[in-house]
């Protein structure tokens, strides 16, 4: 089971706006306050909850599985949001306007069930449950946020627990994943194919020691991952993540900006592993500003004919309403920012050249 579509109502930056979701490759791009993070932050919420509230016992986040009455799914969602988002209320999520307001937040999973909800604009952490969630067929959603998670991975964990943190929730549920010990014995066709590609441009394997993440490079020992490149380290947390079994094939995986910190050789890698994960089932669902990673993930698309599923979707702003396009490849788009914003430098730069040549 995966994300299959996700309709929202006066939500952040989104007056009504419903999102069809590939079961593979999904690409989200636009300008900045579009809405993108924010629509992977959502998504990622409601697969969450969805995930949580179906357990029947502790799994491998660790955590006592959440109440499946009414008011305690009603009260786990409201708790989520805020946890993700950061606002200082739960109201604050509600799309800015006069008066009072109402947000509503559906999604379908390709079931015969849907998660439905709804909290008012003046709401402190009460969230109305309009329809129940299905039960979850899909294995734990797994965020990857801009920033690189293993250098700040030890001690993070019993921090969040302990403090009032301005962090967002995304940093810690990625830690309890890194958390869990790699697999035993040799590793399956699939996770080999995220792995060895990975470990090959790093220059070795990321491994675990006394609560702390290395990199150890054969013939030279180990490094502390806080000295190897910050680009290098968010490879590192795909290649672990596909290591330890957190990544299978009923999984779901948000990452925002993959290809922040990172050169075009290594996104091209990315792009590869993001494509790979497709294959084996995963469900991946990506914002990003760069035209590189864009056009990569495209051409893979495009070369795999029916191997990999995807859809691209673009968000812009159009009377300080946020619109949605998509399709299947990123030139069926009418709206890319960032190509338009590069073919504008090119003019400028010819521009510039002429009047040097007068």
């Amino acid at each position: 089971m995966s994300l299959k579509s996700l309709r929202v109502k006066n939500f952040t930056a989104f007056s009504d706006l419903e999102v069809e979701f590939s079961p593979g490759l999904n690409v989200i791009i636009g300008e900045n306050a579009a809405g993108k993070s924010h629509l992977l932050k959502l998504a990622y919420v409601t697969a969450y909850v969805v995930y949580e509230s179906s357990r029947r016992e502790k799994k491998l986040l660790g955590e006592i599985p959440a109440g499946t009455d009414k008011s305690s799914l009603q009260r786990r969602i409201a708790e989520k949001l805020v946890g993700v988002f950061k606002p200082d209320t739960l109201g604050r999520l509600s799309r800015r306007g006069r008066g009072r307001a109402r947000s509503q937040v559906r999604t379908d999973f390709g079931t015969d069930g849907a998660l439905e909800f709804s909290f008012a604009s003046n709401s402190s952490k009460d969230v109305a449950l309009l329809s129940r969630p299905p039960e979850a067929r899909h294995d734990a959603p797994i965020f990857f946020p801009t920033k690189e998670v293993l250098s700040l991975y030890p001690g993070l964990t019993s921090l969040y627990e302990t403090r009032e943190l301005a962090i967002d929730e995304t940093y810690y549920d990625l830690c309890k994943f890194l958390s869990a010990p790699l697999l035993r014995g040799k590793y399956s066709t699939g996770v080999a194919a995220i792995v060895q590609p990975l470990a090959k441009i790093m220059g070795g394997n990321v491994r675990m020691s006394s609560g702390r993440f290395y990199l150890r490079l054969p013939g030279q020992g180990f490094m502390e991952i806080p000295l190897v490149a910050e680009g290098f380290r968010k490879l590192a947390m795909l290649a672990y993540l596909a290591a330890n079994g957190s990544l299978t094939d009923k999984g779901m995986l948000f990452w925002d900006e993959p290809e922040a910190n990172l050169n075009p050789k290594i996104i091209t890698l990315v792009a590869e592993s993001l494509a790979t994960l497709v294959r084996g089932g995963v469900q991946v669902i990506a914002a990003t500003h760069s035209l590189f990673f864009m056009k990569e993930l495209s051409y893979l698309v495009e070369r795999s004919k029916k191997g990999v599923p995807a859809r691209f979707f673009g968000l812009r702003i159009d009377r300080s309403e946020v619109k949605l396009e998509h399709g299947e490849l990123l030139e069926d788009l009418q709206t890319i920012t960032a190509l338009d914003e590069v073919l504008s430098q090119d003019d400028r730069e010819q521009a510039l050249f002429q009047k040097g040549m007068q």
